[in-house]
């Protein structure tokens, strides 16, 4: 394929090519890699069944976003240096990821030639790609041999997440530092993927690549040992990045689980990967395979344990506690296991390990399970059938049954916040640590190598952003995306969304229309602020009934279902005039950027705001930045004066003290802001929330009776004279499912209760 070939039509209904691999019996007695790789005639046949659609899904499949309808179309135009340089702008790692990937979960899932025939196979497209670059010289590479010298970071770990986070860093001039705690640089990429599916020339070589680009590596080095968090933010590190992966295993719990030869997986794979007693005595470390051996669990690492036993002449069994469909691994892993002798036992689970007298492992007792409802992974749970006990003969037994983040750093650094020993970030990577970032399997838990990689790039961004980096445009593709959410107090939560086109056009006083759920009702809710360089609008809901509930249990990185806005007129805003704020509950956050437009134009801004407790007030410190006068009433006096929002303003105010005024929060407080002030020759304008459902005045359903008049409030308003409104028909129109709503959440509680 180094010449170009003639550009053919595209062929995607051809068959599919078929990855050559090395024979079983070859397999077996050597840890040579198995798949082959596609030779060029293989590649360009590939290639021609990519038809180049105009909306390309494979690559918003990839969580790397490679633009893979352009590296494709090099390819198949016969130049596969080109088609590099394309997967290179966003991947240093083709060789790794075209050959550990699970393609057939991202983008060859999204391949539109799939849904009619076999999808492209573009994780072997990757891979030739790769190969074939091997043969070019390295001073080619894009940034060969320079010197970053922007400020400092630390990436900890030198797994997957690391790895691309420090690609993307060192190509922004970061001077980027990974600490590796072993002597192997990888993570698990090298203690536990077996050299017969990643051999460890194409790992080192990709990673060589950083260290050409000025990436510094340090091995040995344990970050919560060797120094902590507060250690390299003293040596000058500005920001510090966590992806130090899954590395504690669970334990079977159960008796016999120390006899000899009992391994955890990442005993067993760290002892021929990294340390390669495949090779011993030649190799220094050895491990124990005897002729029978178990191997228990239905995922990735299971089967590469079953395959290395097979590669030391074991009889080795898989004994998975569910069926085949309900396994975790690769098919194509599956696959290759059983074509080199691994047999499978489904529907059993080990209940108790035996041994001899002088304490190495003999047999494993097992149990017959059948499969119930499913549980919260969304498998069907396995269950056990009393009596049905059986005993395996086996003097090696591998338990695989995944693992958990290793605590090391966690225990060293207890201020950073974490559940179930993984660390907990916000939709940035960010812990509760400032500049502390993380990704990849310590947050996520057990997870793949390329969702690992996309959490080490989101960090990236972040942490250029942080450091003053200019923030990338949004992208459509993001939209409704929440990016951070927070907890303002009792019921209350702030969310941040992704929506680029409703923050380019709101203005102080409208609000969108949200379904948090695709089965969720539609409900309004006032926009709070509006960020232009992020894309993104903030709101404020008060958890109350059952949408309100769904949408405050969303988390970053989830999407809302659907978002619509901005929608109503913008508040009437008034210059150089005494103007009065009021607000009353969750219409605290509504009342803000009203607040703000006042005084940005030259107004005299007095708010006013009532809380049922001090534990129930939001927006002090912003409020306090755009008001000359800021006064709380709390209804149990815990916090400024003792009543409500409408007893505080009678105390405070009076006929002619304000021009103009805006009013927002619970109807029966409106309502009584407005006979309050009915006579003080002071305009205020009532932001109302009536029920509505489409938001464009097509359904009328938020119909109010404003001076005699119906209008409408999601086009007419949301704000109108308050003295002409009828709050009473409001109020009554806005009860008038509240029966229902009330069965529904309590419907809702029930079955949140029975799924927890």
């Amino acid at each position: 394929m180094e010449s170009t070939q003639p550009r053919r039509k595209p062929t995607p209904k051809a068959p599919r090519q078929r990855l050559p691999v090395l024979s079983p019996d070859l397999r077996v007695r050597s840890a040579t890699e198995v798949a082959l790789g596609f030779d060029a005639t293989q590649a360009y046949a590939e290639a021609q069944r990519c038809i180049q659609c105009p909306d390309p899904k494979c690559v918003e499949g990839c969580p790397l976003n490679i633009d893979i309808k352009r590296f494709i179309l090099r390819l198949a135009e016969g130049n596969p240096a080109a088609a590099i340089d394309v997967i290179s702008e966003k991947s240093p790692f083709p060789g790794v990821c075209g050959r550990v990937c699970q393609h057939e979960l991202f983008c060859e899932a999204a391949c539109v030639v799939g849904k009619k025939f076999e999808p492209v196979a573009i994780g072997s497209l990757e891979r030739f790609c790769a190969d074939h670059a091997r043969l070019a010289p390295l001073e080619t590479s894009p940034g060969y041999a320079k010197t970053p010298t922007g400020p400092k970071v630390a990436l900890v770990g030198s797994g997957p997440a690391s790895l691309i986070a420090a690609y993307d860093l060192v190509r922004l001039n970061y001077r980027v530092t990974v600490f590796e705690a072993l002597h192997q640089l990888g993570g698990v990429l090298s203690y536990g993927i077996p050299n017969f599916r990643l051999p460890r020339e194409i790992l080192f070589e990709e990673i060589a690549r950083l260290q050409n680009l000025g990436v510094e590596f340090v091995t040995d080095f344990i970050v919560g040992r060797t120094a902590t968090v507060e250690d390299l933010f003293e040596e000058g590190f500005k920001a510090i990045f966590i992806g130090t992966g899954a590395g504690l295993p669970f334990m079977l719990g159960i008796p016999g689980e120390n006899l000899i030869g009992v391994y955890t997986a990442n005993e067993f794979l760290t002892r021929i990967n990294l340390m390669e007693a495949y090779r011993f005595p030649d190799a220094a470390t050895p491990v124990r395979v005897g002729k029978r051996t178990v191997v228990i669990g239905g995922g990735n690492s299971a089967m590469d344990a079953a395959r290395w036993a097979r590669r030391f002449g074991a009889e080795t069994t898989v004994l998975f506690r569910r069926g085949r469909a309900e396994m975790r691994a690769r098919l194509e892993e599956i696959e290759h296991a059983e074509e080199e002798g691994v047999q499978f036992h489904f529907l059993a689970a080990p209940v108790a390990l035996h041994g001899d007298d002088n304490g190495y492992v003999t047999e494993i007792e097992c149990i017959q399970m059948e499969l119930g409802p499913p549980d919260s992974s969304g498998r069907p749970a396995p269950v056990p059938i009393p009596g049905s006990e059986f005993r395996i003969p086996a003097e090696t037994v591998v338990a695989a049954i995944g693992q958990a983040p290793n605590p090391t750093l966690q225990k060293a650094t207890p201020q950073l916040l974490t559940k179930s020993g993984k660390i907990v970030v916000d939709q940035k990577g960010e812990t509760s640590m400032s500049m502390v970032f993380a990704g990849g399997d310590v947050v996520r838990g057990g997870s793949t190598v390329i969702l690992a990689m996309r959490d080490g790039r989101r960090a990236a961004e972040a942490i250029h952003n942080a450091l003053g980096g200019q923030e990338p445009e949004p992208e459509i593709k993001d939209v409704n995306c929440i990016l951070a959410r927070r907890h303002l107090g009792p019921d209350v939560t702030l969310f941040e969304v992704r929506a680029p086109h409703i923050e380019k056009h709101w203005k102080p006083g409208q609000f969108i229309i949200l379904r948090p759920l695709s089965t969720s009702e539609r409900i309004p809710l006032t926009l709070v602020a509006g960020d232009r360089q992020r894309g993104s609008v903030t709101i404020v809901v008060q958890a109350i009934g059952k949408t309100t509930r769904e949408l405050a249990a969303l988390e970053p990185g989830q999407v809302i279902a659907d978002l619509v806005g901005p929608l109503g007129e913008p508040a009437a805003i008034c210059s150089g005039q005494k103007v009065l704020c009021m607000a009353g509950g969750v219409g605290v956050a509504e009342l803000l950027p009203v607040a703000r437009a006042y005084r940005e134009k030259g107004n005299h801004v007095t708010v006013i705001c009532g809380a049922r407790t001090n534990a129930h007030r939001i927006f002090d410190e912003e409020l306090r930045a755009c008001a000359d006068v800021l006064e709380w009433a709390t209804d149990d006096g815990s916090y400024g004066f003792h009543g409500n929002v409408v007893q505080l303003l009678l105390k405070m105010a009076g006929p002619g003290v304000f021009a103009e005024g805006h009013v927002i929060g619970p109807i029966p407080m409106m309502k009584a802001a407005a006979e309050a002030t009915r006579q003080w020759g002071l305009q205020l304008h009532a932001s109302l929330n009536p029920i509505m459902i489409d938001g464009t005045g097509m359904c009328g359903g938020c119909r109010v009776t404003v001076g005699g008049k119906v209008r409408f409030a999601c086009v007419d308003g949301p704000e109108f004279d308050a003295h002409q409104v009828d709050f009473d028909e409001l109020d009554r129109r806005n009860r008038a499912y509240r029966p229902m709503e009330r069965e529904t959440l309590e419907r809702h509680v029930c079955q949140i209760g029975l799924s927890s």
